[in-house]
């Protein structure tokens, strides 16, 4: 595109050499060398046997390390070559969405590695803000939403600015495309199909949730930025990342809802009320296996389909509109009953309420004693008028 412009900043090179991949080997884990090895080898290959690549990201341990995710990441999302630059920054400070973007990226320094350097830090920021930008600039009708950029940044971090933004283009246009919608919409009716995929796991713990009153809310951070705004470890993350950009784009409801059904005791054991509910399920802990969690979602997956549950999703998205409605409602009674009863009062008490609040007692006790005195008076004289 004639607008974009290249930099020192905004490039990276993509490919590897066999001396890159066997000086990181020695800090590969025993267990997956073997993996790691064969991942290799599939990268190298003419005949890329993606099916195979997919089976390895999806399996235990995932890709394993960064200098496989430059590569595979690409292939399995079927990427071609791209030399496409991000957009400069003099055509993207003044978009409507600038400033929101900017301030979400300030405050996301715990997603950054760490020991790393301010300068280094302020330099992935520029970058990262480069990349959201241009892919909202390049794609109006998308809207960006919070989140967006705790999955732009894993991206970023792993493959360096071009790279992301290549991925995170399609992303937009496929696996993230309705979070980017104006409204919520489509992502709050996705949502709802945790709750019976939850009830086919355990209906006993699907039946506390809902009574619960907590709706799906607490899953919606997980949902939008794929686990990487609620996990702490850069490590599970990116394993994350390569289950998901592996296996097909609905898969993350099925790890929702498996992650919910691996935490049984715990939420059980908790008061049925909202807030705590919603304590206990917004944390995860550090000690959750995902690897387990991740085995499981396939195997469902493989067992149900999202379109099994149209008419039990359908109603339950009725059922959240009317109470939504039956809420609107009951404010905005009650914000009538508070206009009602703050309408205009009797000239006296609408006179008196100009007075300084610390006279109010005084001038109460003088008009007392002045109505007292007056009526006093009077009696006198109507006294002695008889007499």
């Amino acid at each position: 595109m004639s607008d974009h412009v290249d930099s020192d900043e905004n490039s990276s090179d993509s490919s590897y050499t066999k001396v890159d991949f066997y000086e990181v080997m020695n800090e590969v884990p025993e267990k997956y060398k073997d993996k790691v090895d064969e991942l290799n080898k599939i990268l190298q290959s003419k005949n890329q046997d993606i099916n195979r690549l997919r089976d390895l990201a999806i399996s235990d341990g995932g890709l394993v390390i960064s200098l496989i995710r430059l590569e595979a990441w690409k292939l399995l999302l079927n990427l071609p070559s791209n030399d496409e630059q991000l957009y400069p920054f003099e055509s993207i400070k003044d978009h409507p969405e600038y400033r929101q973007v900017d301030m979400d990226v300030r405050r996301c320094l715990k997603r950054f590695p760490p020991g790393i350097s301010f300068a280094k830090i302020g330099l992935l920021q520029k970058e990262l803000i480069a990349i959201i930008m241009s892919v909202i600039i390049e794609y109006p009708d998308l809207k960006y939403y919070q989140g967006y950029h705790d999955v732009a940044v894993t991206f970023l971090i792993e493959v360096g600015p071009k790279d992301a933004y290549h991925i995170m283009k399609h992303l937009s246009l496929h696996h993230l495309k309705e979070f980017l919608r104006p409204t919520m919409e489509e992502t709050s009716y996705l949502l709802l199909h945790v709750f019976p995929l939850i009830k086919r796991l355990d209906p006993e713990l699907e039946k506390f949730i809902v009574r619960s009153g907590i709706g799906t809310i607490f899953a919606l951070p997980w949902l939008i930025s794929w686990f990487s705004h609620s996990l702490d470890q850069h490590s599970k993350v990116v394993r994350l990342f390569d289950y998901f950009l592996a296996s097909p784009k609905d898969i993350i409801l099925y790890v929702i809802a498996q992650l919910i059904s691996a935490r049984r005791d715990e939420i059980l054991n908790t008061e049925c009320e909202m807030s705590s509910v919603h304590m206990v399920l917004s944390k995860i802990p550090e000690s959750l296996n995902f690897e387990k969690v991740l085995v499981k979602a396939t195997a469902m997956h493989k067992e149900y389909d999202l379109s099994d549950f149209k008419q039990e999703v359908d109603e339950r998205a009725l059922l959240e509109a009317k109470l939504l409605n039956d809420q609107r409602e009951e404010n905005a009674k009650r914000k009538r009953i508070r206009r009602f009863a703050n309408q205009e009062q009797p000239i006296f008490n609408n006179a008196f309420r100009y007075v300084p609040i610390w006279i109010r007692p005084r001038m109460r006790f003088g008009l007392l004693f002045f109505g007292f005195s007056l009526a006093a008076g009077l009696w006198a004289v109507f006294k002695s008028n008889n007499n």
